[in-house]
C-alpha cells in the first residue's frame, strides 16, 4: 500500500510512480509516468499519484464500511466477534470475575478497550450490551445487518462459558452482590433443582 518509484524493465529511461492499495482482498495498482528527469517532473508526477491514491483510499474506505455494515469483516470463522472475548479473572482471596472484554480498533486511532461484567448483568444481557457498545464505537446502527449477525454469535460464547445444556442463565450467572432475600430464594431454587436431579 502506497506510492513507489520504479524503472521500466524494457526501457531504463522511463520512470513511473506505482500506486497500490488492497481493496476487498484484491490489489489495485495505478501508474503515473514521470515525464523527464528533473525534480519538477517528479513533483508533478507525485502530485498526480497522490490524487489517485486519495481516490483509491476513498474507494477502499467505502468498501470497508459496506462490509462492516453487513458484518462480513466483524465475525471470525469460529463464530466469535472481532475484538470481543469472554474472560474469567481469578484473583487471590476474591471470587472469579467473568466479563466480556472489548477491543475496538478504528482506522487512524489507538485501540479502545471496554469491559462488561457477566456477574453484574447476566450472560445474555452482558453479551447484548457488548454488541451494542461495539456498534456504537464503530458507528453501526441496531437496524443493520451487522448488528443482527453479531447477536447471533451468542452460542459461540456460550460454548466458551461452558453452560451445561438446559441449565438456565439465572442459575449459571454468578452474581457478585451482597446477600438479599431474592438471591437466597434463587439459590434455594437452584439447590432444589440439583437435588431433584440426584433423586431421579
Amino acid at each position: 500500500m502506497g506510492i513507489t518509484v520504479f524503472k521500466d524493465s524494457s526501457d531504463s529511461t522511463r520512470t513511473y510512480l506505482r500506486i497500490t492499495r488492497a481493496i476487498n482482498g484484491r490489489e489495485q495498482q495505478r501508474y503515473v509516468r514521470v515525464e523527464g528527469a528533473s525534480k519538477s517532473a517528479m513533483k508533478r508526477a507525485m502530485k498526480e499519484a497522490k490524487e489517485i491514491d486519495q481516490r483509491l483510499e476513498q474507494w477502499q474506505s467505502a468498501v470497508r464500511q459496506l462490509m462492516m455494515l453487513k458484518g462480513d469483516t466483524l465475525i471470525h470463522e469460529d463464530g466469535t466477534i472481532l475484538g470481543l472475548q469472554l474472560q474469567t479473572r481469578h484473583r487471590e482471596g476474591r471470587k472469579p470475575a467473568t466479563e466480556f472484554k472489548l477491543r475496538v480498533k478504528l482506522p487512524g486511532r489507538k485501540p479502545l478497550f471496554k469491559s462488561v461484567s457477566v456477574d453484574k448483568h447476566g450472560f445474555e444481557k452482558a453479551f447484548e450490551l457488548s454488541v451494542k457498545r461495539i456498534c456504537e464505537l464503530r458507528g453501526i446502527t441496531e437496524d443493520s445487518e451487522a448488528y443482527g449477525k453479531m447477536l447471533m454469535c451468542i452460542d459461540a460464547y456460550k460454548e466458551k462459558y461452558d453452560l451445561p445444556p438446559g441449565l438456565s442463565e439465572a442459575t449459571a450467572t454468578h452474581l457478585d452482590r451482597e446477600d438479599t432475600p431474592e438471591k437466597a430464594a434463587n439459590e434455594k431454587g437452584w439447590l432444589d433443582q440439583i437435588s431433584g436431579w440426584f433423586k431421579r
